[in-house]
């Protein structure tokens, strides 16, 4: 993925001595906005709560081949909130936003936050031990669903689904045998 890097942010890095951490946003029914820095961080107009949550954000790795990019997080399952989220929210499929800011001394954003990775919640799996708990949030690249098959079976259970008590479908597992689509 090629990245402009401001001025101000490759000065910063230039020194022995500069802050990172990392901005999350979680584009859910209502976004959630997640730092793993010691307090939390105004960029943009939103506000990133720090969180210690926020237990461990997998590197994405990145290659000249044509692949799914796929990344990890791992949040504390003791807070309710993300199980809550999984277990009663849509969140498949949602946008996920993960960059890496350089933070000042005064605690402000210095430039603006390298985004590392942007993609798609594709699954979670909530982990839990008599001492722990933690949720596993895995993400991929938008191209996830390249391979889809996207539209609707000419079958009867999807024919309900859309249209119920519509029979048009009833018998097409019997006849779906002699189409001949595309062929002479």
């Amino acid at each position: 993925m090629s990245r402009t890097i401001s001025a101000s942010v490759i000065t910063e890095l230039a020194k022995d001595n500069f802050r990172l951490c990392h901005l999350v946003h979680f584009a859910l029914s209502s976004d959630i906005y997640v730092t793993d820095f010691g307090h939390d961080i105004t960029y943009s107009g939103n506000t990133y709560l720090a969180s210690d949550s926020l237990l461990s954000i997998a590197s994405p790795q990145e290659t000249q081949e044509l692949r799914v990019g796929q990344v990890n997080i791992t949040v504390s399952g003791a807070e309710q909130s993300f199980i809550s989220i999984f277990l009663n929210q849509n969140w498949i499929n949602r946008e996920v936003t993960i960059s890496r800011a350089v933070i000042a001394a005064n605690g402000t954003v210095i430039g603006a936050p390298i985004v590392v990775f942007n993609g798609q919640i594709t699954q979670f799996q909530i982990d839990e031990s008599e001492t722990t708990s933690d949720v596993t949030i895995a993400l991929a690249s938008h191209w996830a669903d390249f391979d889809k098959k996207a539209g609707r079976f000419t079958n009867n259970n999807s024919q309900q689904y859309f249209f119920s008590g519509d029979l048009g479908f009833e018998y097409s597992a019997n006849t779906v045998k002699d189409l001949k689509w595309g062929r002479s």
